[in-house]
């Protein structure tokens, strides 16, 4: 039977022990949603399963609850798959699932996923000339030439990654979070739960980019960079700087958020991610995909009508 889990504690304290928990699933991540104005459910099934479904808005009164990185499964727990679909079942549309467990929702629909399906993770238990040696030799020699050319690397500010991010959707086509979004991001997440590292040259700051802590991993979640001195390779230091830091602090794992699959032919790829998965890449590590997403659809023909309706924004 599902409940409602209204404890800190006892949520962190249940997701910290879980085999493939993500920060998507902490508490400290479900606050963050709720400063942007969006309900947040916290669920526990006889403690074997856990679920932080975010209630996202829809046109005309209209939401579907949102389950990223979820559910949470501690062991096989049969039964509980139903009983979530009722007790989610609220009026919502339908509930969109981005699952890091391989599970089956009876009637679901196989979905693009919403957040990253596949990553690139490097084992920082290794040693740095370890790290090193698993880079391409290009990202190694981009990493000595910003060295050489003296980019420096410091902690950040929100307002120094706004100012890049404007750039880089600019230049790089894609569309981004409003500012508002990162800034209430760092406004409501823990202080040691979100880092901000950025690189300067010649006093001007040109990269910056964006860490969750959570647990024994950080992950790179957005990065952003001038459009002035591309030519110092400014990212790969970045980067490397922030693996060693992250070292010192004993964090075991840096998820760098997003490539592309590596068949052409899979729903996941996209075309406007082969430069980005090319750089992550370059720094070694292993590639990891997550399960397929898949919506349960609750009324089929207010779904069909939003979904159509997608496909000219």
């Amino acid at each position: 039977m599902w409940r409602e889990v209204d404890d800190k504690v006892t949520w962190n304290d249940a997701v910290s022990v879980q085999p493939n928990a993500r920060f998507l699933q902490s508490w400290e991540w479900g606050e963050f949603q709720e400063s942007l104005g969006r309900a947040v459910k916290r669920l526990s099934w006889n403690d074997e399963v856990l679920v932080q479904a975010i209630k996202m808005p829809l046109p005309l009164s209209n939401h579907y609850w949102y389950i990223p990185h979820g559910p949470l499964l501690s062991k096989s727990a049969p039964g509980w798959q139903d009983e979530l679909k009722e007790t989610l079942n609220d009026g919502a549309l339908f509930v969109r699932v981005d699952p890091v467990n391989d599970f089956v929702i009876k009637g679901a629909r196989i979905m693009r996923a919403t957040q990253p399906q596949c990553t690139r993770i490097l084992d920082l238990s290794q040693s740095e000339d370890a790290l090193k040696n698993r880079m391409r030799q290009k990202t190694r020699y981009n990493i000595r030439l910003a060295e050489k050319r003296g980019v420096n690397i410091s902690t950040g500010s929100i307002s120094d990654f706004l100012r890049l991010n404007a750039e880089t959707k600019t230049r790089d086509k894609f569309a981004s979070h409003p500012d508002e979004y990162y800034q209430n991001m760092v406004a409501s997440l823990p202080k040691d739960f979100i880092k901000i590292y950025q690189a300067s040259y010649q006093n001007t700051i040109i990269a910056s980019n964006i860490i969750i802590l959570y647990g024994d991993t950080a992950t790179y979640t957005h990065g952003a960079s001038s459009n002035e001195h591309r030519e110092t390779m400014a990212p790969y230091l970045l980067h490397w700087r922030i693996i060693q830091e992250l070292k010192k602090q004993g964090i075991r794992h840096y998820d760098l958020w997003g490539i592309n699959p590596a068949d052409e032919s899979h729903r996941a790829y996209k075309k406007s991610w082969q430069g980005i998965s090319r750089f992550k890449e370059g720094f070694g590590g292993a590639a990891a995909c997550y399960p397929n997403s898949f919506d349960v659809i609750y009324n089929s023909w207010l779904y069909t009508m939003y979904t159509f309706l997608r496909k000219f924004r």
